[in-house]
C-alpha cells in the first residue's frame, strides 16, 4: 500500500535521521514508509538498535534470536531505549505509547510490535 503522503522533503529528512544507520537500514525504512511493506521492519528496528549498541555488541545483531533481551544482552539502559524508541517512530511512523515501551523487552518482542501496529 503505497504512502501518498510521504514526500521528498519527509523522505530527506528520515534520511537525515538515519545518517548514522547503515545505508540498508536508511533504504529499508524509505521503503517502508513509501510502499507499508512489512517486510522491511525488521531491517529498520535491527539497524537502528545497532546504532545505538556498544560496539562490541553490534555482532550478536547479525543473526539475532527473537527472545535477545536488549537490556541484558545488549546492554542498553532506559535512556538508550527511549532514544531508540524516537528513532522507531521517526523511521516508521509508528507511535509507540509510554505503557506499550514498557512491554517491549526482547528483539521479537520489538519486531512483533511494529509489525502488528503497521498491519492495522
Amino acid at each position: 500500500m503505497e504512502n501518498t503522503n510521504f514526500t521528498p522533503e519527509d523522505e530527506a529528512m528520515l534520511r537525515d535521521s538515519l545518517k548514522r544507520c547503515s545505508p540498508e537500514t536508511i533504504e529499508a525504512a524509505v521503503e517502508f514508509r513509501k510502499t507499508g511493506d512489512v517486510s522491511k521492519v525488521n531491517t529498520v528496528i535491527l539497524g537502528i538498535i545497532a546504532r545505538y549498541a556498544e560496539p562490541e555488541k553490534r555482532p550478536l545483531l547479525d543473526n539475532p534470536s527473537d527472545d535477545m533481551v536488549l537490556a541484558q544482552d545488549l546492554n542498553l539502559d532506559s535512556l538508550t531505549m527511549v532514544e531508540i524508541v524516537l528513532a522507531v517512530e521517526d523511521a516508521t511512523g509508528i507511535s509507540i505509547s509510554n505503557e506499550d515501551v514498557q512491554t517491549l523487552r526482547t528483539i521479537g518482542d520489538v519486531k512483533n510490535y511494529i509489525a502488528k501496529k503497521a498491519s492495522a
